[in-house]
């Protein structure tokens, strides 16, 4: 428990990415369709240990507390307080169920940590089910293409035209790679960033952990 206090003490992009997932399980998506914040906006705020933005920052503390976390100001911005989680809470959510994927949140939180320029994201289409589901939390971090020697059927995040997509991956140049899924016709695509996973939680049975329980 201690170390997952440290984590969030430390960085305000963690503890509006703990609130996010953690508790709400709410995609950046599904904010920026019912708050009007910019995916982008809320990408960056989470990324960074410091406040960059202010106003994001408001704009995203002012949607938790619409969506019911009453999480204290003080601790939001400044990781100052009293930790807004029970520690009982905290130790279900966090450590005492056994299978994989309820540990998911403490791996998230600790895989962001590490890797500072790191990207998480949540699946949200079946494209590449039954090993990539939708809601499962993917990890990676940008590279150029450039810089990969050989890349062949590797399951990466990639930039399409509906968003961040994670597909099957197999290099053609420095700038086009193929792309596979299900129900999706192969085809090349132009690109000079590729990020392979390095990265996954299933999200299936962790999605079931907050619902019994009040964290407030």
């Amino acid at each position: 428990m201690s170390d997952i206090k440290r984590l969030l003490t430390q960085s305000a992009g963690l503890r509006a990415y703990s609130i996010r997932v953690g508790i709400l399980n709410k995609t950046k998506k599904y904010f920026s369709t019912k708050y009007n914040i910019l995916s982008n906006s809320i990408k960056q705020y989470e990324e960074s240990p410091v406040i960059k933005s202010k106003v994001t920052g408001q704009k995203i503390y002012e949607a938790f507390i619409s969506e019911g976390v009453n999480v204290p100001e003080t601790w939001f911005f400044d990781g100052i307080g009293d930790f807004p989680i029970s520690e009982e809470i905290c130790s279900k959510i966090f450590y005492e169920f056994d299978d994989q994927e309820s540990k998911a949140c403490s791996d998230v939180l600790l895989f962001k940590a590490r890797y500072k320029d790191s990207e998480i994201i949540t699946i949200e289409d079946n494209m590449n089910s039954p090993f990539y589901n939708y809601g499962d939390y993917v990890g990676f971090i940008w590279r150029k293409l450039s810089q990969i020697d050989s890349l062949n059927k590797v399951v990466c995040a990639i930039e399409l035209s509906e968003g961040i997509c994670v597909r099957v991956c197999s290099k053609i140049s420095n700038n086009k790679v193929r792309i596979e899924g299900n129900k999706l016709l192969n085809k090349v695509i132009a690109t000079d960033l590729i990020a392979p996973i390095i990265f996954h939680r299933p999200a299936k049975c962790y999605r079931l952990i907050n619902t019994s329980y009040s964290l407030f």
